[in-house]
């Protein structure tokens, strides 16, 4: 860590007790740091899992299953006997009272950690918040999927050519590590697997879109990375459109800024996201919470926030993974240091890198200088999200189901789910008469 903060600190009795809000990367990684501690931890978050986001584009285009990237809580803190799980929603904090309102009811705290990540904006342009999918939860996966198979179905009930093409379009808004993993992805699972079990359909009518604002996809990364991307997905079968704005979001298609419009019933907006802080005194905001050197917010002391919704003094740092643990980590033994008196810790963030996988065979990588495309990138990417993964078992299951996509070119579910219909027959008493 870097140099001991000079900023007062205020220790509190023992046992302490820390309520930590959220369980993605940053709040689990705190809670997994404070496991088996003289502390007294709370975890709340609204779903009983931890959902590993940058897989969920696999989920969407059925590489993988929905459950290898949402690993159970409560199974990740098994052996912390001094940490329990709540599965409720987060009210309000009231800080002058040093307690917080949820769904499952009141908890007081000594320290409070606020690591409630971030939510899309769909409300960037018209139409997008009601037409458009965000890909931020595995129900956004699932939902992606369904959403694409079903298209297709109907694509064979229908005579229009423009409705057809309607149902046969994917867009895609935002050319980030997301937008651009997604496109890669959806490339692949249309052209080489939906294709073919289609093939009554028109296979020149089938498109994928990929609109970005910007003059570059994949901002931020190398240049040489930069044309790389675009060139493959290219190949890919990618409409690329650069320096393009979504102007509206329809039921039947996306309005751009330059006039154009382009019939698609499945649009995924990737284009942004903002920070998600819970209500505090009755006060809701979306803007990222002002913190220390120290990840103490810069109003009270007891609490820190972290990952998304955190705003440190320095350079913004990216909304990545490898940020949330890192302050994750920070965070556990300031709370620690906390709790003896002594003085915190300031934060400091070590890059790890960049990376997007594009395709099979295809990624691009960054550390530092050195940059890296192909298929060395492209392993290189798949060891680093296996080790990620939290769980021997989801290990295991996701390099068994990329082993069986790779080898034999299958995807793990081509399934339409549809909503139950089954009704419990209620019986009718006989008449004794």
């Amino acid at each position: 860590m870097s140099a001991h903060s000079t900023h007062p600190q205020y220790p509190v009795s023992a046992p302490l007790r820390v309520i930590i809000l959220g369980a993605g990367f940053a709040g689990l990684q705190v809670a997994q740091e404070l496991a088996n501690t003289d502390l007294d931890v709370i975890l709340v978050d609204r779903q009983n899992h931890h959902t590993f986001q940058p897989l969920l584009h696999q989920v969407a285009t059925a590489e993988l299953e929905p459950g290898q990237v949402a690993y159970p809580i409560r199974s990740a803190l098994r052996r912390a006997r001094n940490v329990r799980f709540v599965m409720a929603s987060v009210l309000n904090i009231q800080a002058a009272y040093r307690r917080v309102e949820t769904t499952a009811g009141w908890f007081e705290y000594d320290v409070l950690v606020v690591a409630t990540g971030s939510k899309p904006r769909l409300d960037m342009v018209p139409g997008a918040k009601d037409h458009a999918f965000a890909l931020k939860t595995v129900g956004d996966a699932i939902a992606i999927h369904q959403n694409v198979l079903t298209c297709f179905e109907q694509a064979l009930q229908t005579v229009s050519s423009l409705e057809q093409q309607g149902h046969l379009t994917v867009a895609i808004a935002g050319g980030g590590t997301t937008g651009v993993e997604l496109a890669g992805a959806m490339a692949e699972w249309i052209h080489h697997f939906l294709a073919k079990d289609y093939s009554r359909l028109n296979c020149h009518q089938i498109r994928l879109v990929l609109l970005h604002s910007g003059g570059e996809l994949l901002p931020g990364f190398h240049p040489r990375l930069q044309r790389y991307a675009l060139r493959h997905l290219k190949r890919l079968g990618v409409v690329v459109h650069l320096q393009t704005r979504v102007n509206e979001v329809t039921a039947e298609g996306v309005h751009l800024g330059n006039g154009q419009f382009i019939p698609a019933k499945t649009v995924v907006w990737t284009a942004g996201v903002e920070a998600s802080p819970p209500r505090q005194d009755d006060q809701a905001t979306t803007a990222r919470t002002a913190v220390l050197s120290t990840l103490q917010t810069a109003e009270n002391p007891r609490i820190y926030a972290l990952g998304d919704v955190a705003a440190t003094a320095q350079a913004p740092l990216p909304m990545l993974a490898a940020v949330a643990v890192q302050q994750g980590r920070t965070v556990a033994r300031n709370i620690q240091r906390q709790a003896q008196g002594k003085r915190l810790l300031s934060f400091r963030y070590r890059p790890r890198g960049k990376m997007a996988i594009l395709s099979r065979h295809a990624a691009v990588v960054q550390l530092g200088r050195l940059t890296v495309t192909g298929f060395p990138a492209w392993l290189f990417w798949l060891g680093i999200h296996v080790a990620l993964l939290r769980g021997v078992r989801h290990r295991f299951l996701t390099l068994l189901h990329w082993g069986l996509s790779y080898c034999f070119r299958e995807r793990v579910s081509q399934v339409l789910w549809q909503p139950s219909t089954f009704e419990v027959p209620v019986s009718v008493p006989k008449s004794s008469s």
